[in-house]
Order: C-alpha cells, then sequence, then structure tokens
C-alpha cells in the first residue's frame, strides 16, 4: 500500500522536517509513531523540507507498508501516538504512481506577521514585527517577484548545488486581519529560503530601507550577497500544496490529467504527457472505453516507447494506437 498523508506542525520544537543526526525532526518524530504501528522501519518522502521553527498546515509526506490497516484508520492511528504539537489531517490510499515530492502541481506558503503589540498567543505561529510597516508600499514592491525569474538573489541554494535557480511565483496577495498581516507565495516550487528572503526585502522596504527598484536589481543581478535579510522562520507556514492526477509514469515522464496551463480540453477522457521535471508537453492520450489514441511529438517518441509497457501494464485493457503528432 502507498499512503499518502497531509501532515500539520507547530515547528518551535522541532529542527527542522528532515531527519538529522543532531535534534529531534518532524520527520523522525513520523517515523517513529509509524513504528510504532506496524512494526516496520519505514522511510517517509516529504513534498519539501521546511526549516527550523517552521511550521505547517498542509505538509504532504507518502509512505509505502505491508501493513494492511484500512485506508480511514491511518489518520486516528497515527494521531494516537503522536504529540499533541503534529496532527494529521487526512490520510487516503494512492497507486504506486504517486509521489509527494514528485508529482506537486504548486504549494502555497503564507508569511503572518503581527503588527501590534508582541502577542504570546502567536510567537510560534508569527513574526511579531516591532516596528510600522507601510503594507501599501510592500504589496507594490511584491508584483517584482511574480513570474519566472533566477531567484539566485533569494535563496541559499549555491549554484553548484542546484544550477537551475529559475523559479516561477504564481500568486502573492496580502491579508490584513486586525494585527495579523499573511502574505500568501503560490508556485510550483521554491527554493531554500526562498520565501523567507523575499519576505525579508519586502519588510525591508515596509521599513522604508529598501526601495522597490533596488529589490528589482537584485532579482534580475543575481547575486549570493545581495538579500540583506531572512525573515524569521515562525512567521512562515507551509499552507497547501496541489498534486497533479497521474495515470502512469517512468523516471523521465508521465501521462496526466490536463491543467489551466497546459491550455488543452480537460475533457473526461483526456490526459497528457509530459517531461516530468519541466512539464513540457509531448503529446496527447484521448481514452474512449479500452481504446486509446496516444499522439505524440516527434521529440517524445523515444520515451513514449520506454512508458508504453508500463502504461500497458497498468491498464491491460486498454487497446493502445500511438501515432504521430505534427
Amino acid at each position: 500500500m502507498r499512503i499518502k498523508c497531509t501532515v500539520a506542525y507547530e515547528g518551535a520544537a522541532y529542527c527542522g522536517w528532515q531527519t538529522q543526526k543532531n535534534g529531534t525532526s518532524v520527520q523522525s518524530v513520523l517515523e517513529d509513531a509509524l513504528f510504532r504501528i506496524t512494526n516496520e522501519q519505514i522511510r517517509i518522502i516529504g513534498a519539501g523540507r521546511t526549516d527550523a521553527g517552521v511550521n505547517a498546515r498542509g505538509q504532504v509526506f507518502h509512505l509505502d507498508t505491508d501493513r494492511p490497516l484500512p485506508e480511514k484508520k491511518w489518520k486516528s492511528a497515527l494521531n494516537s501516538v503522536l504529540p499533541e504539537d503534529i496532527r494529521i489531517v487526512a490520510a487516503e490510499e494512492k497507486n504506486e504512481f504517486f509521489h509527494a515530492r514528485y508529482s506537486v502541481l504548486r504549494k502555497q506558503y503564507d508569511y503572518r506577521i503581527h503588527t501590534g503589540e508582541y502577542d504570546i498567543f502567536t510567537r510560534h505561529t508569527a513574526y511579531q514585527c516591532p516596528y510600522p510597516l507601510d503594507t501599501a508600499r510592500m504589496e507594490e514592491a511584491s508584483r517584482i517577484f511574480l513570474g519566472t525569474h533566477d531567484f539566485g538573489s533569494f535563496c541559499s541554494n549555491s549554484y553548484a548545488e542546484t544550477p537551475d535557480q529559475v523559479r516561477t511565483v504564481e500568486s502573492i496577495v496580502f491579508k490584513k486581519e486586525e494585527d495579523m498581516l499573511t502574505i500568501s507565495y503560490t508556485g510550483s516550487g521554491f527554493l531554500r529560503y526562498m520565501v523567507r528572503m523575499m519576505t525579508g526585502a519586502l519588510l525591508e522596504c515596509g521599513r522604508g530601507r529598501l526601495d522597490a527598484e533596488e529589490i528589482r536589481r537584485m532579482l534580475d543581478h543575481p547575486d549570493k550577497r545581495a538579500a540583506r535579510r531572512n525573515a524569521a522562520p515562525e512567521g512562515l507556514t507551509l499552507a497547501k500544496i496541489d498534486y497533479y492526477e497521474i495515470l502512469v509514469r517512468d523516471r523521465h515522464t508521465m501521462i496526466r490529467k490536463p491543467v489551466a496551463e497546459d491550455d488543452i480540453a480537460a475533457d473526461e477522457g483526456t490526459w497528457v504527457f509530459t517531461d516530468n521535471r519541466t512539464q513540457k508537453l509531448l503529446g496527447s492520450l484521448v481514452i474512449d472505453g479500452e481504446c486509446a489514441v496516444w499522439a505524440v511529438k516527434k521529440e517524445g517518441i523515444s520515451f513514449a516507447e520506454d512508458l508504453l509497457p508500463v502504461l500497458r501494464n497498468y491498464q491491460p485493457q486498454l487497446q493502445i494506437t500511438m501515432k504521430n503528432e505534427q
């Protein structure tokens, strides 16, 4: 069985998501809980890594197990042995092609800033901002981050570690409720410290210590020494992760349901054939009953030939016809 779990946690007591030699991680606590339930040493796969002090409402991980526990029992079983600052929100059985990290469509991170008097009740889930902010100026500057850019100035990844630091930020939304300002960032993926470093720049802008044009220059001319501030971890929450619906996949490509970005009619029987990493469209698959027509672009032919046995094995009832797409 492959089980997809959505988990919420308060990060104050943990050294981050990932298991480390020194310190207690969220991952290690979850794996210990799984051992108590299954008596198996299960290594879970998370959608991403949150740093020490960072929170989550919608972190996702998957696990593989031979324990025949009914799908609806996983949530209650895990919560019965987890500490109060980690809760399983949902659990469901998925097929072997679901992957918590590689099937991600988009993520949403929320950064919460408490702008009033210091509030002890939100000290672990919001940055307690000690100075006034010009939020209109921050919101205007945030538009610079929208779209596809090299975010080398706004992440801690080295270019040796991560040569490609181009990412797409789909939206940045500001919401103010009394003394709480929430900045929500949505995109297909984020680099290490990227959201916190963007927020740090916006906070400096809100204080009048940085202007929008300086932020634009930092973005247009990537420099690891450019960013002045990394916003406090407790303000950051991994809010939500959306996933592709995948029919089959292998190491290089997948067949999945269309999304709005594909600009393809999402009819019930229509699937798209894409590159795993870039999501470049390599063709389409249309299923009508037990008949399937797989139209493949020239650059996707060799990949389709590799994926075809997987598709036949997983959907043996399909009569598949392959054709070249012009």
